[in-house]
């Protein structure tokens, strides 16, 4: 079967839905205020040290917390937890400046005081490198030293692409 090549922006971010990546709830603190938000860019960069970067836009009120504490935890979401959907929603369909998103949340709290989900399959603590952020125009590249992180035995990551596939199937 021969490709259907695409040069137009719409049809080219289309075509980028075959990058397989996991969906994460990224959260943050700022003088006692917590967020989070849905993040699908997020990769490691390197094992030793351990570094991860995520891909942030810069309108949200978690890239303003970010960019001026330089820490955040990247959640990651658990495919088979039954409230995923609504976890998903609730962090990727409002914004932090409206609403408190974890007022009725449950949550821990990291040594940093940046909010990590219970029901998450892991957690990355992460510190950003100044020297390594990137600006890409709307959006900042964060390059980060994972500091501490917490995995789960039981469960298993969400792609963003399952993601899709059942959000196509509900409509």
């Amino acid at each position: 079967m021969a490709f259907s090549v695409v040069n137009d922006v719409a049809d080219l971010n289309q075509a980028l839905f075959q990058v397989t990546h996991g969906l994460y709830i990224l959260t943050a603190e700022h003088e006692g205020r917590l967020n989070g938000q849905c993040l699908d860019a997020l990769m490691q960069v390197t094992s030793a040290p351990p570094r991860i970067a995520i891909g942030i836009n810069k309108r949200s009120l978690t890239h303003e917390m970010i960019a001026t504490t330089g820490r955040f935890v990247a959640n990651v979401l658990d495919r088979e937890d039954e409230h995923c959907p609504e976890v998903i929603r609730h962090f990727g369909f409002q914004s932090g400046r409206t609403v408190d998103k974890f007022a009725e949340t449950p949550h821990e709290l990291s040594k940093n005081g940046i909010p990590i989900l219970p029901e998450a399959k892991a957690f990355y603590e992460c510190r950003v490198i100044p020297e390594m952020t990137q600006d890409l125009g709307t959006h900042t590249l964060f390059v980060a030293l994972v500091e501490r992180a917490g995995t789960r035995d039981d469960g298993e990551p969400l792609t963003y692409n399952e993601y899709r596939k059942t959000m196509r199937k509900r409509r």
